[in-house]
């Protein structure tokens, strides 16, 4: 792993793949908590610093956990996300993940195009036409 393009952080591994695509791949066995999303959003910043916005891969664990606080609050607010990223999948595997994922985009939607899908190559497929 390159370490300039690569950064691990409490509940993921965030990675510049190729010039525009960021991949986020969180661990199994975590809990997803305000901190840890706010940890994962400085690595895509500082990922994304050189070069235009990045289509990013979001790759969930099949069993995640969440904390209510993370729910409830909008992660992206006051933060860049447009200047470093064109696009979002989400790969949730299931109908809890896709559940919580949509619930959260209810409230507080992206401030760049967004889908959830349940296999990795569709997301990729998605990504492809962003």
């Amino acid at each position: 792993m390159d370490p300039t393009t690569t950064i691990e952080t409490q509940l993921a591994l965030v990675q510049r793949v190729s010039p525009d695509l960021v991949e986020v791949r969180f661990r199994e066995g975590t809990t997803f908590t305000t901190d840890g999303i706010q940890e994962i959003l400085a690595a895509r910043e500082q990922l994304g610093r050189d070069g235009p916005p990045a289509r990013v891969l979001i790759v969930m664990p099949e069993v995640t956990d969440f904390d209510m606080d993370m729910i409830t609050r909008d992660h992206y607010k006051g933060r860049p996300v447009r200047d470093h990223s064109r696009a979002v999948a989400w790969v949730v595997h299931n109908d809890r993940n896709e559940r919580f994922t949509q619930l959260y985009f209810a409230y507080f939607p992206s401030p760049v195009p967004s889908a959830i899908f349940r296999q990795e190559a569709e997301a990729l497929a998605w990504l492809g036409m962003m």
